[in-house]
Order: C-alpha cells, then structure tokens, then sequence
C-alpha cells in the first residue's frame, strides 16, 4: 500500500507537466490575441495598404486598353517575368508599412501600460512578466511578419489574377505558361527571406522593447539618441568610423551574405529564378553575428523583463 502510494506521488510531477505546459501556451495564446485587440494597427494597416493596392489595380485595368496586335511576341511578358513584378509591386509596400508599426508597437507597448496605469491591472492577473514581455516579441516577430507574408502571397494571386481577367477582355496580353513549381519555388525563397531577417533584427527589435520599458517619456526619442550620437561622438573623440560601420552591417549584413553568389542572367524569364537557386542561404544560416545577435536578444529580453517588474512610475 505505501509503496502504491509512494509511486503515485512520484508520478504526480511529470503528469502535471504536460498540464502545465498546456496552461503556458494557452496563457501566451491569450495574450498574443489581446496584443492584436489592443494594437490593431498591427494588422489594419497592412489590410489597408492590401486594399488600396487592389483597388489600384482593378482601375488601371479598367484604363489599359492594350490588344496582343499593339505588343510584339518578343515583348509579350512571360510567366517568371510578371511574377517578379507581382512580387516587387505587392511585397515592398507591405514590408514597408510592417516595420513602420511594428517599430511603433515595440516602443510603445510597455510605455503606454504605464503611462495609462493599466500595468497595474495586467500585473493583478496570474500572468508573469516573462510571459508578457515573450508575447509582445512574439507578436512583433512572427505572428505580425507571418500574417504580412501570407497577405502578400494571396495579393500576389490576386494581382495575377487581375491581369488575367483583363487579358480575357483584351486589354493585356495573357501571361503564358504558368509555372506553378516556379511560384512556389519563388515564395519558399521569400518565407526563407523572412525568417533571416526575423533573426537578424531580433536584437533591435528587443532593444527597442527594452526602451519601451525603460524610458519614462518620449521612448522614441530615447531609442534614437544612442545610435545617433554615439558614432558623432567616437568620430569626435578618435576620428573613427567603427560604430557606423557596426550599425551599417547590422542593418545590412545578412542581406551581403545571402545574395553573395547571385548573378543575374540576360534573360528577362531567366533573372527571378537563377536569382532564387543562388542564394547563400547556408552562409546566411552559419553567419556567427546572426547567433551572437539572437545572444544579444536573449539579454536584452531578459533586461526588460527585470525592468518591468519592478517599474510602474508611481
């Protein structure tokens, strides 16, 4: 009998592990989608932009009125070739629009909880500031960045279809041979683009988080001033360049490194897809700065997360 007793204590802990691992997730569920209703720019502005971009495309079809007679054959546009300005014309507006509300979320999301006292009602819950701290960066760096990715692929598909619809009614000519292995070859390479430049910038995106928590007015301000004034400051002092250096390639690098070996070929249908297979992206993957920058990250999180415990500005 003890010993019947005796085993079911011993396994009492590792089954309330699961349980508990469940209850976190559902916890970081919860305040991931409080994220979103609170911060709604998070995710009207890129359907606003998407909109816009639609709506853009449905009147300049209604005002082309090009027939296959007014374009030559070697001057029709082929499948790679519209993809490409699909691509160019959906996602550079929507990354745009994403980093400009997302810098603003990070640099006002733990501000804004203090200056409006409603830090005091979110630490009365049963949720701890790890978990708080980890759904903002969370929202910030994959759910927000993945959300923009799969607007822009469904954009994408709507700008061709689009043009197909306008080549239907003669106005363009239709684009021919389709190549669907292509497409989603050209949208792996891009998931693959964003996910390195989500690890890339993570340590900026925490910085800008920490700042958040720190500074107990203008955030933005503070969160400038040292990458402004420090390089002004070395150059002054030693006639050196090495933090500008450091803060070009932090914000550059990784791009260096994964489209090293790219070389476009003459072909206007040839240019996406040879561009595509010779990305370096093993070299980007075992870039070192990349994982001493996700080290950083760690260290600034975990510095916000000190900072929030016990900061409220009372």
């Amino acid at each position: 009998m003890n010993s019947t007793f005796a085993e079911a204590a011993g396994d009492a802990p590792r089954q309330a592990a699961p349980s508990a691992r469940i209850r976190t997730g559902q916890t970081l569920l919860m305040l991931v989608r409080r994220e979103l209703w609170e911060h709604r720019a998070l995710w009207i502005a890129p359907l606003a932009v998407a909109a816009l971009m639609i709506l853009g495309a449905l009147i300049a079809g209604l005002k082309i009125h090009l027939t296959h007679s007014d374009m030559s054959a070697t001057d029709a546009p082929d499948s790679m070739v519209m993809f490409a300005v699909m691509q160019s014309a959906v996602s550079t507006p929507l990354s745009l629009v994403m980093l400009i509300v997302v810098s603003f979320y990070l640099l006002d999301c733990l501000y804004a909880e203090r200056k409006d006292r409603s830090i005091l009602f979110w630490k009365s819950l049963p949720v701890s500031d790890d978990l708080t701290v980890v759904s903002k960066l969370l929202v910030a760096l994959v759910v927000v960045p993945l959300l923009v990715f799969a607007l822009g692929l469904l954009l994408s598909l709507a700008f061709v279809g689009i043009w197909e619809v306008n080549a239907a009614f003669g106005r363009v000519p239709a684009i021919p041979g389709w190549d669907t292995l292509e497409w989603l070859r050209a949208e792996s390479a891009l998931l693959v683009c964003l996910i390195l430049g989500v690890l890339w910038y993570a340590p900026i995106a925490a910085y800008l988080l920490l700042v958040s928590a720190w500074a107990r007015r203008s955030p933005f301000l503070w969160s400038a001033l040292p990458p402004v004034v420090a390089p002004i400051l070395e150059y002054v002092a030693f006639g050196t360049h090495f933090l500008r250096d450091f803060l070009r390639y932090r914000m550059f690098g990784i791009w260096q490194t994964l489209f090293s070996h790219v070389h476009i070929g003459r072909g206007r249908a040839a240019a996406l897809s040879s561009g595509l297979s010779q990305l370096d992206v093993r070299g980007a993957f075992t870039n070192i700065d990349l994982w001493l920058g996700l080290l950083v990250t760690a260290v600034l999180v975990f510095a916000t997360i000190r900072i929030r415990r016990y900061r409220d500005d009372s």
